[in-house]
């Protein structure tokens, strides 16, 4: 009886630290929101600007979420990431089109950073929480 007590509570205790450890999902209109507060931070958008980008980030987003639904019912994230990144270069140069030129600067160094990130593949956070 104890050794059964005992296992049901370590299965739960591994679930939810399995299940805290996963980020939540976040549906299109929270990402675009989320992407867009963040160029307003670094770029000091126009109202203008921002109803622009909005509209750009909402439909990227709504198309990412559409091919991540495609990617994990096929099974095959690669299947759709040459779409991904084509659409996701479509809509900068769509953002770039409405920024000032020093805008624009900012920008790329935005893309930048956000393309380092993704190449370091997380290992900077995976370092970060080990370290504390």
């Amino acid at each position: 009886m104890k050794k059964n007590l005992l296992l049901i509570a370590l299965l739960a205790v591994t679930i939810s630290l399995s299940q805290a450890q996963q980020r939540p999902q976040r549906n299109p209109e929270e990402m675009a929101k989320r992407n867009l507060e963040m160029l307003d931070k670094r770029l000091s958008l126009t109202a203008d600007q921002k109803a622009k980008i909005s509209g750009i980030l909402l439909s990227q987003s709504k198309a990412i979420d559409s091919l991540r639904s495609i990617a994990r019912a096929q099974s095959a994230p690669q299947s759709v990431r040459g779409k991904m990144q084509s659409l996701l270069q479509e809509n900068q140069q769509k953002i770039k089109e409405v920024l000032t030129d020093e805008q624009r600067k900012s920008y790329e160094t935005v893309i930048t950073e956000q393309q380092n990130r993704m190449r370091d593949g997380g290992q900077r956070r995976v370092r970060e929480r080990s370290a504390n």
